[in-house]
């Protein structure tokens, strides 16, 4: 009785292990998509502004005017990168955090088993 006990348990903790694989597997797949959507809106967003940085650029009247506008375009850009890479960055580690959540849960499952036993 003993052994079918510890069979039912072992059997038990195999399907809790599947099912926080599934529910890791689900939530990484969830962020990708996520991540996905945020590259090509930057994707499209990095066209928009350098055809607008065509234009700004085309427009000057003067080698002056020119370095002017083009000092500008280059501190935004470098602005708008550093901000868009904290939030890219913050994404990713959501992401990785919450996949991995269900994982960790089974980990310290099996590790308050042996402590138990």
């Amino acid at each position: 009785m003993v052994q079918n006990a510890n069979i039912d348990q072992l059997v038990s903790f195999g399907k809790d292990n599947v099912e926080a694989l599934v529910k890791s597997s689900s939530l990484a797949v969830k962020g990708l998509e996520e991540l996905s959507k945020v590259y090509a809106a930057l994707a499209n967003q990095s066209v928009e502004q350098t055809s607008a940085a065509v234009k700004a650029l085309s427009s000057a009247k003067s080698p002056t005017e020119f370095q002017s506008i083009y000092n500008d375009l280059a501190k935004n850009n470098f602005e708008q990168f550093i901000a868009e890479s904290r939030k890219i960055q913050e994404l990713t580690n959501s992401l990785v955090t919450s996949s991995v959540a269900p994982l960790s849960a089974r980990v310290q499952a099996l590790q308050s088993m042996y402590k138990v036993a």
